[in-house]
């Protein structure tokens, strides 16, 4: 204690046994813990809606009949590879196009037994002005019926609903960040009500008010920290380890607890929550002792 005034002194002493600083750092705990969760989904969302950019933005799907000779399936090829914007084009195999359609229709020997389409997947440069009416009329004139599904509707209808639910989860994290806020008031308004007296005593003496706030807001700032830590710490093993959303990611640069940007999140909200927490605990202390006269 070394270097500290008395008032510090005896506060530290008294903050250390209170068993409300204990149920500080547990709401803490438990609000870094949700703002954490959202955190860390509104990452691999942002993940979600680029690669839905680029696997819908690049490609668009061919759907010929099934009646269709080889003849005419072999023309629509032609017409499309030689189309201006298309990159490559790859005609599905018939088990391929079994397994996509499995989920819907059932094993792939009962698929064989309907006339499902032949597929045909095009790669496209997403910055090429393709007219699609007039390879649609192109198509139809070669193989009367077939389709060209170019993902744009999907690709609108995924982003709006992921942008709709990331816009849910900014304002959660809001509105848990405002919880705090007032949590961190009333437990410091409760924790100055317990230590009244001591604090009209050290304030009548001519106690410096910083001095006074000062073991209020490092022992904030400490449970703070401490609570922020445990709660973001607790939310990456729930994601990473029970909930299991983070392996399906494994395809990408980094994953699961070596992707940097999960742990930068965590590191926000710890931070965040220890600036919370002293900034209440010193405009509170200040705003009471400002009262005193």
């Amino acid at each position: 204690m070394r270097g500290q005034t008395p008032s510090r002194v005896h506060l530290d002493r008294v903050l250390a046994a209170d068993p409300a600083g204990a149920l500080l750092w547990g709401m803490v705990a438990l609000m870094g813990y949700f703002a954490a969760i959202g955190g860390i989904v509104l990452v691999l969302l942002s993940d979600d809606i680029g690669e839905w950019d680029r696997a819908l933005g690049h490609s668009l799907t061919v759907q010929i009949p099934a009646e269709a000779s080889a003849v005419r399936v072999e023309t629509s090829l032609a017409l499309l590879r030689q189309t201006a914007g298309i990159r490559a084009v790859r005609l599905l195999e018939a088990a391929e196009t079994a397994r996509l359609l499995e989920p819907w229709l059932g094993p792939p020997a009962a698929i064989t037994t309907l006339p499902v389409p032949r597929l045909v997947d095009v790669q496209i440069d997403p910055d090429a002005a393709i007219d699609f009416a007039d390879l649609r009329q192109k198509l139809s004139s070669i193989v009367p019926g077939a389709e060209i599904d170019d993902h744009r509707e999907w690709r609108d209808t995924s982003r709006s609903a992921e942008s709709r639910v990331a816009s849910l989860l900014e304002v959660a994290i809001a509105a848990i960040a405002g919880l705090l806020v007032v949590f961190a008031v009333y437990l410091t308004r409760g924790r100055l009500a317990v230590q009244g007296e001591t604090i009209e005593l050290l304030h009548q003496i001519g106690a410096a008010d910083a001095d006074v706030a000062w073991p209020f807001q490092a022992d904030a700032l400490r449970r703070g920290l401490l609570g922020g830590g445990i709660g973001a710490a607790a939310a990456l093993v729930s994601l990473v380890a029970v909930v299991g959303i983070l392996p399906r990611h494994a395809t990408t640069a980094s994953s699961g607890f070596t992707d940097w940007r999960l742990w930068g999140v965590a590191i926000a909200v710890t931070l965040a929550a220890g600036l919370v927490a002293i900034t209440v605990a010193r405009i509170t202390v200040l705003r009471r002792l400002a009262l005193m006269p």
